[in-house]
């Protein structure tokens, strides 16, 4: 009985702990995180010894006591460890140091032991993610790999979410798929085109397969989308002849056919030089003025530029949320610089946090992230977009 009320109040608050986490990353607070982690520690490490003291005050054995005591918290130590063995992806065979055989030993036995030490690691391409979107650009920035695209495809209906819902104005998207797909236009980072078609006559079979099928709606149509991406004066011209740039807005132009409400474009100016990003960039914004835009992206010009919202996904999780100015304070402190002569660089320590160097004679300029001053000599820098992305990314913050 003891067991199944420590288990039923651990099991009880976990959710709790989901919505105080979501709470400080929406509000960008630090008590919900207090809270969660102090009532946390208390379920998980304090809960046992009134629950024991009640077994001794009932039975008066001190030796069922002990055991007891000795059983519980072992496991429990059992449990945290084999936890964080697998949380940091611990390679238990390459452990060194001080009585490295004997650590290796144990750990391999507590990644032995069933239930509590022993686990499979299932692939999670999003845990917790809540986000609340609305008009306007909405930019989804994270590593290659983070998440983002899985995310869109899930909001586009392409992939099934395992669990949690997805709203569109309060409309639970699996419940009016079919409806709700009309409102939403996906562009992936990579999409097929016909090359040896006109621009015209390929939006304008495209616009026939989404059932366009008057002639004359279907021509006005065909103008409107081309005129929006500024393609218009070249929609005679074959798409093979087209830059890359300009092929991502016919991609635009395809999935505006249908009039969405809601633009999901994945990693659109990867690959596009400095000139055609500016312009694609320059095209989202303006159709965010009447719908809503998610762009995903990890650019980071991309998104202090354009988006007024942002979101920073990593390994799953998100861990912002809010408005790129605000973001930027996230870094506050956090950034130095200081020069090291060339002849030292290689040996100074941290090298991972450095985020920019450059050579000047025989200096090396620095800019390092660092909680600490990382050199006597090095002072505070002005904090950008960029340092504050790189402290999420790295756990900093």
């Amino acid at each position: 009985m003891t067991f199944m009320v420590y288990l039923y109040f651990n099991g009880v608050w976990k959710p709790f702990t989901y919505l105080l986490n979501n709470i400080a990353i929406a509000k960008n607070k630090k008590w919900p995180l207090i809270i969660s982690k102090w009532v946390s520690l208390f379920l998980f490490w304090i809960l046992p010894l009134p629950e024991l003291f009640m077994l001794w005050k009932n039975t008066k054995s001190i030796g069922l006591l002990a055991t007891m005591f000795v059983v519980w918290y072992l496991a429990l130590i059992v449990y945290v460890t084999s936890q964080k063995l697998y949380n940091e992806k611990v390679n238990v065979e390459r452990i060194t140091g001080r009585f490295s055989g004997i650590r290796r030993t144990v750990l391999r036995l507590v990644k032995q032991i069933p239930v509590i030490g022993k686990r499979r690691s299932p692939f999670k391409a999003l845990n917790g993610v809540s986000l609340k979107i609305g008009t306007g650009m909405f930019g989804l920035l994270g590593p290659n790999g983070a998440g983002k695209s899985t995310m869109m495809r899930i909001i586009c209906g392409i992939y099934e979410q395992s669990y949690g819902k997805i709203w569109i104005n309060g409309i639970d998207t699996q419940e009016k798929r079919e409806e709700l797909q009309g409102l939403i236009g996906y562009l992936p980072q990579e999409f097929g085109t016909y090359e040896n078609m006109p621009a015209e006559d390929f939006l304008d079979y495209q616009a026939i397969l989404k059932g366009l099928t008057d002639k004359t709606e279907r021509e006005e149509r065909v103008a409107y989308v081309l005129k929006s991406v500024h393609m218009y004066d070249r929609r005679q011209e074959k798409i093979g002849s087209f830059s890359g740039g300009m092929k991502q807005r016919i991609g635009i132009a395809q999935i505006l056919l249908h009039l969405p409400k809601i633009l999901v474009v994945d990693e659109p100016t990867a690959g596009l030089d400095p000139r055609e990003r500016i312009r694609f960039r320059n095209l989202l914004v303006e159709l965010s003025r009447e719908r809503i835009v998610i762009f995903s992206t990890h650019i980071i010009e991309d998104i202090s530029s354009s988006c007024n919202q942002v979101a920073v996904i990593n390994r799953g999780r998100v861990k912002y949320t809010g408005t790129p100015s605000n973001m930027v304070h996230l870094a506050k402190d956090l950034v130095w610089q200081f020069d090291v002569p060339a002849k030292d660089f290689d040996k100074m320590p941290n090298k991972q946090m450095v985020i920019h160097h450059m050579r000047h004679d025989d200096q090396i300029r620095v800019r390092i992230l660092s909680k600490t001053q990382p050199s006597p000599d090095a002072i505070i820098a002005k904090p950008l977009l960029e340092d504050a992305y790189l402290c999420l990314i790295k756990d900093l913050k």
